[in-house]
């Protein structure tokens, strides 16, 4: 019993020292060049999605249908993440309208530029889709 306890306490301990030293590693890296510019697609990925909001509304003023766009944003705002080390910070003087809160995923460098490349372009034409429901050719 005895033993258990101070078993669970060295792991506990341990732990923690790991907890702590691995997030004041990532706190003073550097980014590399790959992960900065895939904080740049992250970004231009928010400013569309922000973009869209406004499109909604368009859209729901219109009385337009566009109840297939919904579950693709449905699925796009589930899945995108933000760039370790770059997170949004609440304390920012600029707060964007939509930000991101998903669990981040264990992805190379490499790997997170291709997903936020593959969010961007998916939010893009997302984008595009309502822009073409409302255009006059499709509304009038």
């Amino acid at each position: 019993m005895i033993f258990k306890r101070i078993l669970s306490l060295a792991f506990l301990i341990t732990s923690m020292m790991w907890i702590a030293c691995s997030s004041n590693r990532s706190e003073n890296e550097t980014p590399s060049e790959t992960l900065i510019k895939a904080n740049e697609f992250h970004q231009q990925s928010l400013d569309l999605r922000e973009e869209v909001m406004q499109l909604e509304i368009r859209l729901k003023e219109n009385e337009i249908d566009y109840e297939e766009l919904k579950d693709e944003l449905k699925i796009w705002d589930k899945d995108i993440i933000e760039v370790p080390g770059m997170e949004h910070s609440h304390e920012d003087t600029h707060q964007r309208k939509y930000h991101v809160h998903n669990p981040p995923k264990q992805f190379t460098d490499e790997e997170h530029f291709n997903y936020q490349e593959m969010m961007y372009d998916e939010i893009f034409e997302i984008r595009q889709k309502m822009v073409r429901k409302l255009s006059p050719e499709v509304m009038g």
